[in-house]
């Protein structure tokens, strides 16, 4: 088995993928048993602590703690928003974002000292200075922070697998610079990675749920089976799917269309500040509160700009016990704690919130996050019910309350997919990337993914449909979608009646539409409870319904064709729109491809 190695590289925390010795892709864990591991580094002394053993040092040491570093990347100081320095401050005379942080240097080597004569009086007296620390600052630039952090994921996987990793595919955001994707390749050189390619985030979510399960899939002997509620789906050729990346800092949404395998990305959208900081801003008002009310010590969280020291360090403490309520809020069922020793002037706290009481909270992020998914499929020209799954990444989605709210923007049979782990699902795609591109199979093509969301690559502007003569209504059934990679080919079996001598077929160009249909509510039946409010009521409950169902209508008819057959016999038509937009359509009788009835357009 090749020695590959998927790096997910976040802003706040990163993780490792391999493939094991069955071929799966796996997450491992790094020496201190983390599969999430924060990108942080702190300065303690003669000691450096990367990963989350740096994340306590914001308590105490914070000016000497260094994180959020991987989106300076290919920035110059004056491109960087100071403000959102959480940690240790920028250099101001730099061109290259830079940290400096105080040190200590070991003592110099001490030279032998030399024999004495028997004549010298008295004894020497050892000076305790010389085998003390000296105290020293170093200044590091983003790339040299990025280099030292990848550098302890590259010897974790060695270790793990007991060899240097042959291939590595790191991740990147989907909205990275030319110059970012460059500056975070030649960092990941500098630490001793090879690397095969930056991956684009979205890219690597479809490589890790399509490539991942249709693997689980195949050897549990379901490939090509339907199997409901599942991204591996085979026998849906087209789909328009949603990859929704929420993480500590920031909200990604793309609307991806695929056909067959090839991805063209039809909109793409950020929000810079909508992330996992706005459950913890949220948690620590809750908190906080909870603090004040039980202890009497005056608390407001989070801090504003000018407050003190002793506030400032309060943040920092619940901050890092918030980050475990909200892993347990994800993970369990049952209330989650959270305890903080000496919070504020002695006082310790000690307390817990059910998941009903989160929801509750963080019902206006959820919101939020489905109006942003709302404007970036609306950007792509769709509505939501025209959507055929949402495929959630990043820990941030693992919340059971925000995947029911996007559930509810979809239509039911949508599935809201979250079959691999969205915190590792990053991860285990570019592990599975890094070994398709290591052996040169043919496989998902993915790397071209980027291209295709600038346009470099020529897609389909209108669906391309079939229409037999004498149907009612104005809709057509899809050969080829909007969007589709050109050139494209599409073959469909048209079943016949029995007693059918000859068929008759149009095909069509079409445009894609919601049929919204409103429904009257049932009614109910009135309990004597429900008197009381039944003026209140009245209004709400007379508001029909409204049902949208994805339509394609017919537009332009491109061609015609009749064809004879044979009792009994099904009809196959095919259509091939060349990258030039010319289109090729050949009929003929099932057994009978030799003779087709063929027309060009």
């Amino acid at each position: 088995m090749a020695q590959v190695l998927g790096i997910n590289f976040g802003q706040s925390y990163a993780s490792i993928a391999v493939i094991d010795k069955e071929g799966h892709p796996t997450c491992i864990a790094n020496e201190e048993g983390e599969r999430q591991i924060a990108c942080a580094i702190s300065y303690a002394g003669e000691q450096v602590y990367i990963g989350n053993g740096a994340k306590p040092h914001l308590v105490k040491n914070g000016k000497n703690t260094i994180m959020g570093f991987r989106n300076l990347l290919g920035h110059t100081y004056d491109e960087v928003d100071h403000t959102a320095i959480l940690t240790a401050p920028l250099v101001a005379d730099s061109e290259t974002p830079s940290y400096t942080v105080d040190i200590l240097l070991p003592p110099p080597r001490q030279p032998t000292p030399a024999p004495r004569s028997a004549a010298a009086s008295g004894t020497a007296t050892p000076n305790p200075a010389a085998s003390e620390p000296i105290p020293s600052t170093k200044t590091l630039t983003v790339p040299q922070v990025t280099s030292l952090f990848l550098s302890t994921l590259l010897a974790s996987a060695t270790d793990f697998l007991g060899a240097k990793p042959t291939a590595c595919v790191v991740s990147a955001p989907t909205w990275f610079t030319h110059a970012q994707t460059d500056a975070l390749r030649n960092a990941a050189k500098d630490a001793g990675i090879e690397v095969l390619q930056v991956l684009d985030e979205a890219a690597a979510v479809l490589v890790g749920y399509r490539v991942g399960l249709s693997q689980e899939r195949k050897e549990r002997g379901l490939l090509g089976k339907p199997e409901e509620g599942s991204a591996g789906e085979e026998e849906k050729r087209d789909k328009r799917v949603v990859v929704l990346d929420m993480g500590e800092t920031s909200l990604s949404i793309s609307v991806v269309a695929v056909a067959e395998g090839e991805y063209t990305v039809l909109a793409k959208g950020r929000e810079d500040k909508l992330g996992g900081r706005e459950f913890d801003n949220l948690l620590l008002k809750h908190f906080a509160k909870e603090f004040t009310k039980k202890t009497k010590v005056a608390l407001d969280l989070p801090c504003g700009p000018n407050a003190s020291e002793a506030d400032k360090r309060s943040e920092a403490k619940l901050r890092l016990a918030v980050d475990h309520t909200k892993r347990s809020l994800s993970a369990s069922t049952g209330a989650a704690t959270c305890a903080v020793e000496s919070l504020k002037d002695g006082m310790d706290l000690s307390t817990s919130i059910n998941r009903l009481r989160f929801d509750g909270l963080a019902a206006g992020v959820y919101r939020q996050v489905g109006q942003k998914l709302s404007e970036v499929v609306a950007s792509a020209k769709l509505d939501l019910s025209q959507i055929d799954e949402i495929l959630l990444a990043g820990s941030l989605t693992l919340f059971p309350g925000l995947q029911q709210h996007l559930a509810l923007l979809v239509p039911a049979t949508t599935p809201v997919t979250a079959t691999i782990d969205p915190s590792e699902v990053i991860a285990v795609g570019c592990a599975l990337q890094a070994l398709h591109l290591s052996t040169l199979e043919d496989g998902l093509q993915i790397e071209d993914v980027l291209a295709l969301g600038k346009g470099e690559v020529e897609c389909t502007s209108k669906p391309i449909g079939l229409v037999v003569p004498g149907q009612q209504g104005d809709e057509m059934i899809t050969l080829i979608p909007a969007g589709a990679p050109l050139p494209v080919r599409r073959r469909v079996v048209i079943p016949v009646k029995a007693g059918t001598e000859r068929v008759a077929l149009e095909i069509w160009e079409g445009k894609d539409e919601v049929k919204v249909e409103k429904v009257d509510p049932v009614p109910r039946e009135k309990t004597v409870d429900d008197e009381d409010d039944e003026d209140e009521d009245e209004d709400e409950d007379d508001e029909p319904e409204e049902i949208k169902t994805p339509v394609t209508l017919k537009v332009t008819c491109i061609g015609a064709t009749e064809l004879d057959i044979h009792e009994g016999r099904d009809v196959l038509v095919e259509v091939i729109v060349q990258k030039s937009g010319g289109v090729q359509v050949r009929v003929w009788e099932d057994g009978h491809q030799g003779h087709p009835s063929t027309f060009e357009v």
